[in-house]
């Protein structure tokens, strides 16, 4: 069919039916400037109102789908008493029995923004295939590169594309019905009499009811029923849903092994997560002496029983009511010895023992300025308060300051967070200290 425009929604921005969703863009901003009354000498209210009409139905994919599938209604009437002639794609131009209202998505980035273009039209099934493998891939190159939208939607377009892209059922099922009328008014009985058969289960009541009555007179003619069924071309093959994923997931796949691969092949060390990471001393493990040495010191008495993760060590100096708390959370190799310091008496406030891989907790620490230490070893002495042997120890840069807040509702106090935990080649060095420092 040459007319694609019942209600000359095309014709009024100037454009083919087959325009792009920019080209459908362009020119209406370029007329809406010329007959707006408030922009231009040429004003003209009804032109206005009736672009306007005409870029809010082709704007939006699915109702532009609408409007051209609406395009294609026959009767069973038309059929007996003319040439009918069937649904075209068009991209390859040639008839198809099965057309489909397809919206498929290119995604475009620029550092900050992204764009997701919409690229439509009736196809076949070959030329839709086609087209979702081209925008999937324009998408793979353009789309990732925005931030933070374009990795999401270039997802989410690539996955659409490759299952069959956006559409409407509706405009699908019109387009079915009208092409078994044409392949019926040109004689194609056994093609009109497979169509009409999937479209007795059209959700359009109308067209189901018409559709039955017309499978009934084309049985009576001679319509063979084994033949009714048609191969469905729009089933997505294994090869080519796999390829969607594959170019869906490639780059942040990519991503997250070459983190990986650089996460196991580099060096580990403690650090702290909180303004920045940091490297602290080696683990314990790496300063244990030889069993050689071990077995020399028979005489040295070790602690019996080793504390829990957040038991204190030792006196301290923290409120049983109220106060700011301290969270440790140690991911490295080995057990660790924490110490809060006030910052100018050097006092140790409270100590506290966290296990490997676990995690401590203290409350109650009053206000004050202080620095956070901490201290690996290989074993507690007989006190359970002590290494040893301090194998490293090291500061938290900065001093934190905590202050408690009262409102008329409630008091306000902090919670720090630091954590030590092994990761490649931390970007900023903790303070070394001492292991006479950090005991004293």
């Amino acid at each position: 069919m040459a007319d694609n425009d019942p209600q000359g929604f095309y014709e009024a921005l100037g454009v083919k039916s087959c325009a792009t969703a920019e080209d459908i863009k362009s020119a209406y901003r370029k007329l809406a400037k010329e007959t707006h009354p408030d922009t231009s000498q040429n004003a003209s209210s009804e032109k206005f109102h009736r672009i306007s009409a005409a870029y809010e139905i082709l704007s939006d994919p699915l109702r532009r789908a609408e409007y051209d599938s609406s395009a294609y209604q026959a009767s069973e009437q038309e059929a007996g008493t003319r040439v009918i002639d069937p649904i075209c794609c068009s991209r390859c131009g040639q008839a198809t029995a099965q057309p489909r209202y397809v919206v498929f998505y290119r995604v475009y980035s620029f550092i900050i923004m992204t764009t997701r273009r919409p690229v439509q039209g009736i196809f076949c099934a070959k030329c839709a295939k086609k087209e979702g493998l081209k925008s999937s891939i324009i998408t793979l190159f353009t789309g990732w590169w925005g931030v933070p939208g374009g990795p999401i939607y270039s997802i989410g377009s690539i996955l659409r594309n490759g299952f069959g892209g956006k559409h409407d059922r509706s405009a699908d099922e019109g387009m079915i019905w009208y092409n078994a009328l044409a392949f019926l008014s040109r004689g194609n009985l056994q093609l009109s009499y497979a169509l009409a058969m999937r479209s007795r289960k059209a959700s359009d009541k109308n067209i189901a009811s018409d559709a039955a009555e017309l499978v009934a007179q084309l049985e009576r003619a001679g319509a063979d029923p084994r033949q009714g069924k048609l191969r469905d071309p729009w089933r997505t093959s294994i090869l080519y849903g796999a390829s969607h994923m594959l170019m869906a997931f490639a780059l942040p796949g990519t991503l997250a092994l070459t983190i990986f691969a650089e996460t196991q092949s580099s060096r580990p060390s403690a650090n702290y997560i909180g303004t920045g990471l940091y490297s602290s001393p080696p683990s314990s493990t790496q300063y244990r002496p030889s069993t050689q040495i071990a077995a020399s010191k028979p005489s040295v008495l070790t602690c019996a029983s080793v504390p829990n993760s957040g038991q204190l060590l030792g006196p301290n100096q923290l409120s049983a009511t109220n106060g700011h708390s301290l969270e440790i959370r140690n991911g490295s190799s080995g057990d660790a010895i924490i110490k809060v310091r006030a910052e100018l008496s050097k006092t140790v406030i409270a100590a506290f023992f966290v296990r490997s891989n676990q995690t401590g907790q203290i409350t109650g620490i009053p206000d004050g300025r202080y620095t956070v230490q901490y201290a690996y070893g290989d074993a507690l002495d007989i006190s359970c308060q002590r290494f040893l042997q301090v194998a490293g120890a090291g500061q938290f840069p900065g001093v934190e300051t905590l202050q408690t807040e009262q409102t008329t509702t409630q008091i306000i106090t902090h919670v720090l967070s630091y954590t030590l935990y092994a990761v490649p080649n931390g970007n900023v060095r903790p303070q070394n200290i001492s292991a006479q420092d950090f005991e004293r």
